[in-house]
């Protein structure tokens, strides 16, 4: 006679979580690192050092509460804007 009943497995709570570094997404910290590279080493404008530090304190609420939340706010901005009237 063969058992078919559901068997559980146990899974780790690590397995279901993001991978994230710094406590946000790869995506938000690319962007950060692009606008860090760009604006403060190239041109030399260590003023955005504040914005991009608040920036990244933002990002980090954010995916506090939801951790898919910088890709979708990504994903929104990327997506072409149609007019239909």
């Amino acid at each position: 006679m063969v058992d078919t009943r559901p068997r559980s497995i146990k899974v780790r709570r690590s397995l279901l979580q993001r991978d994230m570094f710094l406590g946000i997404p790869t995506a938000g910290l690319a962007l950060l690192f692009v606008m860090v590279m760009v604006l403060v080493y190239a041109m030399k404008v260590y003023l955005f050092i504040v914005p991009i530090v608040l920036l990244y304190f933002i990002m980090r609420f954010l995916t506090s509460k939801d951790s898919w939340m910088i890709d979708i706010v990504l994903g929104n901005a990327a997506q072409k804007d149609i007019f239909i009237p």
